[in-house]
């Protein structure tokens, strides 16, 4: 057998090669050496007459001798594995809180008060948060400008307002595959900053709004995607969940404050009623805003190895300090698309929990979010009472939700299903008594509470969101399972906005008994889930116990498996989170 060299010390060993008789390393000297790495050996030659070298660390005990040549040298992504794995014991706390601490400065700040946005703006690079937020603002600001006009100035008729919002989700539907695949050949942070700028100008020209709403749609596909990525490469597992509540609190966050600015919009049109309408008002402040924050994200976001502001050392800190999620670091792109990962994301579980728990949840956000302001005008509020006395309460008890989930998530461990099943019960409350209690004078603000509570249920997206980040581990398996997910978002959101019927107007009674239901079925949805991964988690468990694999080992086998872009299925040493 021939040795193949390319100047490198490493070697691969072929699966003709893997069959011959291993020596234990009692013989001291010998022609090579062989370490089992987790997923395959590795030969590692040695010049005549050199010891063997002892057990380390990274190699554990699996360490024998040959007396044969190897065949193939081992390939640039292995030995960087070794290396960020390596390097793990090289940093201190010290350097990976101070890159956390830089990361979290510029990707994710917390968020301030209304009347520090412009300063944010300003002088703060706070882009993610930045970026998700306007994203969902631009999707729920149309339930605002329902109440002041849009309607009759546009002369929509029938179901003409609902197709507003379901064409919207088609063609984010259809651009989910194209985005997913452009950030992958390319830099992440640079196709979000693009998508910005496009559903920025869409959101300032309404003479077509059905072409508008299309492109907003197709442009708005990347971001969700795009921040799941970045959020998973630049973050520990354990520290997934609090970061997505960040930058997934910012539709409610932006939401509330959007909705201040969008009653000064409305007062003032009302006392200059000559002048440009108030919805069309709402779409160019905006649609400018988009614009402006396009520009901060160009320069500020994208994943580890693609931005500026990380030196060289920081990265190899930031890989090194990730290492242990077992899904991979940034620290090597990866633009190949690997065709076995797409076949075995078709064929894991997870991703029809992603999907059909998607589509459950998806379904009353797509209804509530077109139609969420005209269930308060049915219920006899003004379309500045919708803004005053709905949306901001709402967005307020939906902040605190976020904050106390953050808070109990933090403490407590794998609750994080948990907290999605609890989410959904008292919204699914409020949708049967908005649904079963008559509309009286008597029952305004009873019925008022009822759809006060149904702002729990959003939570629940972002916390399945972040499962994705902390359960699914190979590159393309990853887009392929978030690419399902978005879509499963697209429909659910086409399918709820159809679900308020210009019929049921205005009380949309048949509409809130269909979303109750969805959300008693997300519920069933999430329990089957939990049960799944904690069965796997078991399972897995119990063979490594049996082979006497201590949790050390564990960690190493498993974060060496990640970082060669080994999927969770295949890496026995994945650990799924719930």
């Amino acid at each position: 057998m021939s040795t193949k060299s390319s100047g490198s010390s490493l070697a691969r060993v072929s699966s003709h090669t893997r069959k011959l008789p291993l020596l234990k390393t009692e013989h001291k000297r010998a022609h090579s050496i062989v370490v089992i790495l987790p997923w395959k050996p590795i030969i590692l030659p040695l010049e005549p007459g050199t010891e063997a070298p002892h057990p380390t660390p990274l190699m554990g005990t699996s360490i024998y001798s040959v007396d044969k040549d190897p065949e193939v040298i081992i390939d640039d992504t292995e030995k960087l594995a070794i290396e960020i794995v390596d390097a793990t014991g090289k940093y201190t706390h010290e350097d990976f809180d101070r890159v956390l601490r830089k990361q979290d400065m510029i990707l994710m700040p917390l968020m301030v008060g209304g009347y520090f946005l412009l300063q944010i703006f300003a002088t703060h690079p706070a882009v993610k948060w930045l970026a998700y937020g306007i994203q969902q603002v631009d999707k729920t600001v149309l339930a605002t400008q329902a109440t002041f006009g849009i309607i009759a100035d546009t002369h929509m008729k029938g179901n003409e307002y609902a197709w507003l919002s379901t064409i919207f989700f088609i063609f984010y539907l259809l651009g989910e595959f194209p985005g997913n695949w452009i950030m992958q050949r390319f830099s992440v942070g640079k196709t979000l900053a693009l998508a910005m700028f496009c559903w920025g100008t869409a959101a300032q020209n309404w003479r077509d709004l059905m072409i508008m709403r299309a492109l907003q749609g197709f442009a708005e596909s990347v971001p969700g995607p795009a921040l799941l990525l970045i959020t998973g490469m630049s973050y520990r597992t354990e520290e997934h969940f609090n970061r997505i509540l960040v930058w997934g609190s910012a539709g409610l966050t932006f939401t509330l404050i959007i909705s201040l600015s969008n009653y000064g919009i409305g007062r003032a049109a009302q006392a200059h009623p000559g002048g440009l309408a108030a919805w069309r008002r709402m779409s160019l402040f905006l649609g400018s805003i988009s614009i402006f924050a396009s520009v901060l994200c160009f320069f500020c976001l994208g994943t580890p190895r693609e931005v500026f502001w990380l030196s060289p050392e920081e990265r190899k800190i930031q890989a090194a300090r990730v290492a242990r999620n077992n899904t991979g670091s940034d620290a090597k792109k990866r633009p190949e698309w690997k065709w076995s990962q797409v076949s075995e994301a078709f064929m894991d579980p997870q991703l029809y929990f992603f999907f059909f728990v998607t589509v459950s949840n998806a379904i009353p956000t797509g209804g509530v979010n077109t139609f969420g302001n005209l269930i308060y005008v049915g219920l006899g509020f003004s379309p500045l009472d919708t803004i005053l006395e709905g949306t901001i309460p709402q967005d307020v008890l939906g902040i605190f939700w976020l904050i106390l989930a953050g808070y109990i998530l933090t403490k407590f461990k794998n609750m994080r299903f948990y907290w999605v099943m609890l989410s959904t019960i008292p919204a699914c409350i409020g949708m049967l008594v908005l649904s079963l209690v008559p509309t009286t004078h008597k029952n305004l603000w009873p019925k008022w509470g009822a759809y006060l509570i149904t702002v729990t249920f959003p939570i629940c997206s972002a916390l399945v969101w972040s499962t994705l980040s902390t359960n699914v581990a190979g590159r393309t398996k990853k887009s392929v399972i978030s690419v399902v997910l978005f879509v499963a978002y697209s429909f659910g959101n086409a399918v709820g906005a159809q679900v308020f019927q210009a019929k049921w107007a205005p009380r949309y009674r048949p509409s809130t008994v269909i979303l109750s239901v969805m959300l008693a079925l997300e519920f069933v949805l999430m329990a089957a889930w939990r049960i799944y991964y904690v069965t796997i988690n078991r399972r897995r468990a119990a063979k490594l116990d049996a082979r006497g694999v201590s949790l050390e080992e564990r960690t190493r086998l498993g974060s060496l498996m990640g970082e060669t872009d080994i999927t969770d299925l295949q890496n026995e040493y994945f650990v799924y989170n719930y």
